[in-house]
């Protein structure tokens, strides 16, 4: 009997114990981060079961299955949870828990509206809407609106859009409209947007040349004067520009700067003497003496000197004075006429004068020039052995007169020469049949009688 009641005593427990074996349940819960937790639970709710386990639930944060969803044996629970978010748009400002998920959705989420060309700031720096909040940590989100600005430029108005923090230059930049340092905005490209356009000039590159180098800026200005203005390169005084200032700007840009300066000097130049020649009647023919000697003057010039980049252009006298007049010089020249003899194949012959000339030779056809001849002398006779030819300043003295020249004979003054600078000279006259040549220097006789003109004598 005793082991009969023991064995229902058995069956029993063993039933209880396999009706408790089939309500637990193993379960594994996922949450974020962190590692899975798996474990056993009597419980059949999904939210009792987190409960159990020390694992709260916010409203906004997200399980799977539900909370309200019936555990099954090996289920997997997964929890997400909220994130906190700060977000500032429009002035305003607020706060929300919010699943992580697109920066977009959580705007639309806290009501704020994203417009075409605003900027949205997470944590600090821009991102775009579609960027994904990190799980890990809370955000900070701010809205920068666009700005919409009115430019008038050379082709028109323009109309672009910026973010606040952008400004007048990234709009420009964003409408593709090239902008350079020399650019001027009105007002200035800093200004905060207004009712009014702005007004734009586009700026130019000038390119100015000076004897200091070339200088390469951009310029807002209309005229050559204006640009250099802007450069800080205006002239001064004399300085003048190429193109002149009230010019128009060359299409090439390129303006010359010219600096000038002027200065007045006071030059002091020598005034030549003349030379002034008296008679020695009591001197023989042929000796030169000096009287007086002579000396320079002085004048004195106001000079205006004009110099370009360091050049001198030109130097105007604008007044003279003579400082010291000068003294001439006085040169006294032999009139004694002393008759002499020579003794010579001809005879015996007086003359008046003899001195160390020298002596060339020509003939009609010889006359220095090619391919030409003339046989009529400057006295009209035809050339011939006994004419000779001396220099014009010579003829006009000795015309007609006679010389004696050894191994040549007597020979008449008859014709006119180029002669030789700085020699006394003598051609003496041949025909061509009878030509002689003569290249050398001898001692020439002027015959009896002297002539009246002396002066050519003197040197």
């Amino acid at each position: 009997m005793r082991i009969v009641r023991a064995l229902s005593t058995l069956c029993l427990l063993a039933g209880m114990a396999l009706g408790l074996a089939a309500w637990y349940r193993p379960v594994t819960v996922v949450a974020a981060s962190q590692e899975p937790l798996t474990g056993g639970t009597w419980y059949t709710r999904v939210a009792d079961v987190l409960a159990s386990w020390g694992i709260g639930i916010r409203g906004q944060d997200a399980v799977w299955p539900s909370a309200d969803s019936r555990v099954y044996r090996n289920a997997v629970i997964v929890l997400r949870r909220a994130i906190p978010v700060q977000w500032y748009a429009d002035g305003q400002h607020g706060r929300l828990w919010t699943q992580p998920t697109l920066v977009g959705n959580v705007l639309q989420e806290a009501g704020v509206r994203l417009f075409p060309g605003d900027e949205v700031w997470l944590d600090g720096a821009p991102v775009q809407a579609d960027s994904p909040l990190d799980a890990e940590h809370p955000h900070t989100l701010q809205v920068q609106r666009a700005i919409l600005w009115d430019v008038d430029t050379p082709q028109g108005r323009v109309r672009t859009q910026t973010t606040a923090s952008g400004g007048l230059v990234a709009a420009l930049w964003e409408a593709r409209i090239p902008m350079f340092a020399g650019d001027a905005f009105s007002p200035a490209w800093d200004a905060a947007p207004q009712d009014a356009p702005f007004q734009w000039r586009p700026s130019r590159m000038v390119t100015v040349v000076s004897a200091y180098g070339t200088l390469r800026a951009r310029v807002t200005g209309e005229t050559v004067g204006e640009a250099l203005g802007q450069i800080g390169l205006f002239p001064q005084g004399l300085d003048y520009t190429l193109p002149p200032l009230e010019a128009a700007l060359p299409e090439d840009g390129r303006i010359q700067l010219v600096r000038v300066r002027e200065e007045v000097l006071v030059e002091q130049q020598p005034v030549p003497f003349g030379v002034e020649y008296r008679a020695l009647p009591d001197v023989e023919i042929g000796e030169i003496r000096v009287l007086q000697n002579g000396q320079y003057g002085v004048e004195a010039r106001q000079v205006r000197v004009r110099w370009e980049d360091g050049v001198e252009v030109s130097r105007v006298v604008e007044a003279t004075e003579r400082v010291q007049e000068p003294l001439a010089r006085v040169l006294g020249y032999g009139t004694l006429a002393v008759p002499r003899t020579v003794q010579t194949p001809e005879g015996t012959l007086t003359y008046w004068r003899a001195a160390q000339v020298y002596v060339t030779s020509y003939s009609p056809c010889r006359l220095g020039i090619p391919n030409y001849c003339n046989d009529i002398t400057a006295s009209g006779q035809r050339l011939r052995k006994g004419l000779v030819a001396v220099t014009r300043r010579q003829y006009a003295a000795l015309a007609g007169s006679q010389v004696y020249v050894p191994g040549y004979g007597i020979g008449t003054v008859a014709d006119i020469g180029a002669g030789f600078a700085g020699r006394e000279w003598l051609d003496l006259g041949y025909s061509d049949d009878e030509f002689v040549s003569w290249h050398q220097t001898v001692t020439v006789y002027y015959l009896w009688p002297p002539p009246e003109d002396l002066t050519w004598l003197i040197p």
